[in-house]
């Protein structure tokens, strides 16, 4: 950005942020339309600048001008109770690559359930990291953003058409076993990636999700199968056949002092992970952070912040974060090819200033 004068979106963004922060009384709860509809919402505001002109971050592009929509989020979901067994819910979403004008229908589903068994058909949430549930909401997490070495690997997708099943096993009153076996449909999405454009046909993606909780704690264990081909570039179509393996883990180590890491691995892709740490005191969450990213991207970050809940509702984070990486073309998070007679960054540091809400 060249100056500090707010476009449209953000402005329209920044008015969302006062209303729910000085009316706090108002966003309390999910709003209960009928006895059998339920209006919910969340969002996300920044301020947030690097030290580098070269982007970082996929589908943000944060460069050392202050920028104040590279975070800008806001969702919308209506959740219908049809029948005791029957359900269904319909998320209408902004992304931080979005404009308000075009959101993304992110969730839309039906769903039955019986005694341990939900079945959903529709539009899904891809499962295949502790945090897919509510990738957007960042109410949810300690972190103003998700791990790029994790939640970045995907090009953003985080949604499928298909069907899954969630099967609930209760092993005694503390511990319970999530099991979710799911399917996709063929389908084909654009995407801009270092300024070229092309799109990824998926054929097919199977896979299973498993979560495992006790007490307060959680592990999650996934994998995923999936067949796509990568159209659109100049030395042709490239075809994947990769096999996808996830697992993380939430636990508390002392009271309120949480460990929390998840790795991704792909033989020929990714070999990701990161690790933090995080203690609530009172109203404040300070935290620390380590991601490593390799094989086909060489990159390390390093954050440290702190969140402030203001409200059940409404939290404020301050986080400074650095991202290094190799000195060569495509290097860490920069989201642009880096140009040799300018010479080559090895380091970027990234500080935010960001409010989340929930309604």
């Amino acid at each position: 950005m060249s100056s500090i004068i707010l476009k449209n979106s953000q402005l329209y963004s920044l008015i969302l942020v006062l209303f729910f922060v000085s009316v706090p009384q108002m966003s309390a709860a999910q709003i209960q339309l009928t006895d059998d509809l339920r209006l919910s919402g969340f969002g996300t505001f920044s301020a947030t600048k690097s030290d580098n002109s070269t982007p970082i971050l996929f589908n943000r592009e944060i460069d050392d001008e202050w920028c104040f929509d590279c975070d800008t989020t806001l969702g919308v979901q209506l959740d219908w109770q049809m029948s005791a067994n029957f359900r269904g819910a319909v998320q209408v979403l902004k992304r931080p690559q979005d404009t308000f004008s075009s959101p993304e229908v992110e969730r839309a589903y039906l769903e039955y359930s019986y005694e341990n068994l939900r079945f959903k058909a529709g539009r899904l949430r891809v499962p295949l990291y502790i945090m897919s549930e509510y990738y957007y909401v960042s109410s949810a997490y300690p972190w103003l953003r998700l791990p790029p070495e994790i939640y970045s690997n995907n090009l953003g997708i985080t949604h499928y058409d298909g069907v899954t099943v969630d099967w609930d096993v209760l092993i005694n009153d503390s511990v319970q076993l999530t099991v979710s076996p799911y399917i996709t449909i063929p389908e084909e999405e654009e995407f801009e990636l270092y300024g070229a454009k092309f799109s990824l046909d998926t054929d097919y993606a199977f896979g299973i999700s498993s979560e495992f909780y006790f007490d307060d704690n959680l592990l999650h264990i996934a994998y995923s199968k999936v067949k796509t081909v990568q159209k659109g570039l100049p030395m042709g179509n490239i075809t994947y056949d990769l096999n996808l393996f996830s697992a993380g883990m939430s636990y508390y180590l002392w009271q309120s002092l949480r460990f929390q890491a998840e790795a991704l691995l792909e033989k020929s892709i990714y070999a990701n992970w990161y690790a933090g740490l995080d203690y609530q005191i009172g109203q404040f969450t300070p935290y620390i952070q380590y991601g490593q990213a390799r094989k086909t991207k060489d990159s390390q970050s390093y954050l440290v912040g702190v969140r402030c809940d203001l409200t059940r509702q409404v939290n404020v984070s301050l986080e400074w974060q650095r991202f290094t990486g190799d000195k060569k073309i495509i290097s860490g998070q920069f989201t642009e090819l880096q140009n040799p007679l300018n010479g080559f960054s090895s380091k970027v540091d990234l500080i935010s200033v960001g409010l989340s809400y929930t309604f």
